[in-house]
């Protein structure tokens, strides 16, 4: 059985706006030499979640994957570890698109190689802090429920 999730409170879907279909990428990268994951906080609304974005086009997950962690954090050098099989759903209001979201969510994670970072663009940073998160934190400061879900899925096949 395929997990789905739907917005609760703020998230839940709003009857006034439109449903828009996304395959998306959520990206859980470890740091290449501590306990820590990439994640990026929103500035506007403040949520802390993995790198995250839409496949683009004819694009594989993993091209997405690589394209949206550096853009959104500037981190080039990586590698991917695994693109988790199992694809699930997300059903949401999207307030910083003003629309409701039914998202298929595909699952990589990789690590870094090196700590090397390039410039982000002035839209990027205007959207989102890059930050660091404990290993042992996860958990608790990640603000979506389908990201905490990834990170228990990549949890079980990492150990």
């Amino acid at each position: 059985m395929t997990k789905e999730f739907f917005g609760t409170g703020d998230s839940a879907i709003r009857p006034d706006k439109p449903m828009t279909d996304r395959n998306v990428v959520i990206v859980l990268v470890k740091h290449s030499t501590e306990k820590k994951c990439l994640c990026v906080k929103n500035r506007k609304f403040g949520w802390v979640n993995f790198v995250m974005g839409g496949i683009e086009g004819d694009e594989t997950v993993l091209e997405a994957a690589e394209r949206e962690v550096v853009e959104e954090t500037g981190y080039d050098d990586f590698e991917y570890i695994k693109e988790l099989p199992e694809v699930f759903y997300d059903n949401f209001y999207a307030a910083h698109k003003d629309v409701n979201r039914h998202i298929t969510c595909h699952i990589v994670y990789g690590k870094l190689k090196s700590l090397n970072q390039i410039e982000r663009s002035e839209e990027e940073i205007e959207i989102a802090d890059v930050l660091w998160v404990k290993n042992s934190e996860l958990a608790q400061k990640l603000s979506v429920d389908a990201h905490k879900y990834a990170l228990e899925q990549v949890l079980k096949v990492d150990n």
